[in-house]
């Protein structure tokens, strides 16, 4: 799972992804001079620029002291941030202008603060640091290598912050976009949507550790050219999601839970979508293309547009994949272990064509299990991949499933249910098991049947519609 990244302002309990070290200081709010307060006392929005006497960081406190709304406008640059500066509960920072610091300036919003952007308005190589409820970002441009993300989420205090909204921002040429780490607060009711993220090192939204948050929607963005060059393990994924330790149990206090991921479109990333240690979610609406293997080369993560690793009760649907590796939905493991498989969830309205693709990559690799599960994958086509189930869930079913791999590169159809000597076959489920195939064409170039089935021995099967024969049931 997912390591935490060491900043200062929380740690956090173990993951499986090794994540960066990061680290600044947060300045306290200086001395206000009273003659600022009184030229701008009554004024609703002021410019920052009223303010300025060769500190950037002293207009800035300055003006939030005596207005509800600090304006940057168009014309000017605002540089050399870089420490911290606290929004007061309920302001609001207007930038059509820029802001530049060298990655260890933040704005950190409190209670009620907004960051609204015009057209031009842009941040570079400064953080936006969100500890309070009702915060909204949107309208932003934001760029810059020096942070390790652009928009933090997190901080050691014990609370529940509400009602984020981050919209409309652009994110490019920069490590992490949107960071949260969720180990000791709660998030309630996080809308993050219509972005576009482009040329980034690390990824463009990752959720870590986030076992307390409720009700998160991520929606309506354009990820491309995700690709990490620098060395650093375990980045360069679009939208990431994780629990904490893997358990078979999928106890609700251990997973990242209650979340939408949806109109997503996706293209040059090694990794698209990722998931660990999670419950209740849909993933739905997504586009994805050249998904492969040429990026982030160094990165240690799998190849996939979608990865699910050890999750339970999700809806996976309506996602079209062109020239791109497919999905990876496999056990939880840490160093070797094999702690949890995925169970009870539904992938539905799945295209995956690699008809052009010039590299061999991962079809659809499923594994899954446990003693009372299901898992039914419904309207598929595939063109030169692979349709790979592994284990034995209680109750399996494949309806509308047309497959089509060519002969040098393997089967078309693989069913692997025969796990009776391997260390993964404690994930078996062994009582009243059913197989239910109904519609399956499984097929090469030739239009031949291609499919590789070791083991029959569910207590029921039913089969319909299926353009091969299986072999004998066993007990």
């Amino acid at each position: 799972m997912r390591k935490p990244f060491k900043t200062p302002h929380t740690s956090f309990s173990p993951s499986r992804r090794k994540l960066l070290q990061a680290s600044s200081v947060l300045a306290a709010v200086p001395f206000i001079s009273p003659r600022y307060v009184l030229a701008a006392a009554g004024k609703s929005e002021v410019s920052v620029q009223k303010f300025y006497r060769g500190d950037w960081i002293a207009a800035f406190k300055q003006a939030f002291s005596v207005a509800d709304t600090v304006f940057v406008p168009a014309d000017l640059v605002c540089d050399n941030i870089n420490t911290a500066i606290f929004m007061p509960e309920g302001k609001t920072l207007h930038v059509a202008g820029g802001l530049k610091g060298n990655g260890k300036g933040r704005f950190v919003l409190q209670e009620g603060c907004q960051v609204l952007g015009e057209r031009g308005g842009r941040f570079n190589n400064i953080t936006l640091d969100v500890r309070g409820s009702y915060c909204t970002i949107k309208g932003i441009d934001m760029s810059g290598f020096v942070p390790v993300t652009q928009i933090y989420i997190g901080g050691k205090e014990k609370r529940t912050m509400r009602n984020l909204v981050i919209d409309q921002i652009t994110v490019h040429d920069a490590n992490y976009a949107i960071l949260r780490q969720g180990f000791h607060n709660r998030m309630e009711n996080v809308k993050i949507t219509n972005g576009h993220f482009s040329r980034l090192q690390g990824d463009a939204i990752e959720w870590n550790v986030a076992i307390n948050d409720h009700n998160l929607l991520i929606s309506d963005h354009v990820i491309e050219n995700i690709d990490c060059t620098n060395g650093k393990i375990n980045w360069g994924i679009g939208i990431g999601l994780a629990g904490s330790t893997y358990d078979n149990e999928y106890p609700e206090d251990q997973a990242v839970k209650n979340f939408v991921v949806a109109n997503i479109t996706g293209s040059n990333c090694r990794q698209l979508i990722h998931v660990e240690n999670g419950k209740h979610f849909i993933i739905r609406n997504i586009k994805a293309s050249n998904i492969n293997h040429t990026f982030s080369q160094k990165a240690g993560i799998d190849n996939a547009t979608i990865a699910i690793y050890g999750c339970d009760n999700f809806v996976i649907d309506n996602i079209d994949m062109k020239e791109s590796a497919g999905f990876l939905i496999g056990y939880g493991v840490i160093k070797g272990k094999y702690l949890s498989i995925p169970q009870n969830f539904k992938l539905n309205d799945i295209v995956l064509d690699n008809t052009d693709m010039q590299y061999k990559s991962r079809g659809i690799q499923i594994s899954s299990g446990n003693a009372t599960s299901f898992v039914a994958i419904t309207n598929v086509a595939i063109k030169r991949s692979t349709l790979e189930v592994h284990n034995k869930p209680q109750h399996l079913f494949l309806r509308n499933i047309d497959v089509m791999q060519h002969s040098d590169a393997g089967p078309a159809l693989k069913l692997n249910f025969d796990l009776r000597k391997d260390v993964r076959g404690r994930f078996m489920a062994k009582e009243d098991t059913l197989l239910s195939l109904a519609n399956v064409r499984a097929v090469n170039e030739k239009g031949q049947s291609s499919v590789d089935i070791d083991r029959v021995d569910q207590r029921h099967v039913n089969t319909s519609g299926l353009n091969f024969v299986l072999p004998l049931r066993r007990d």
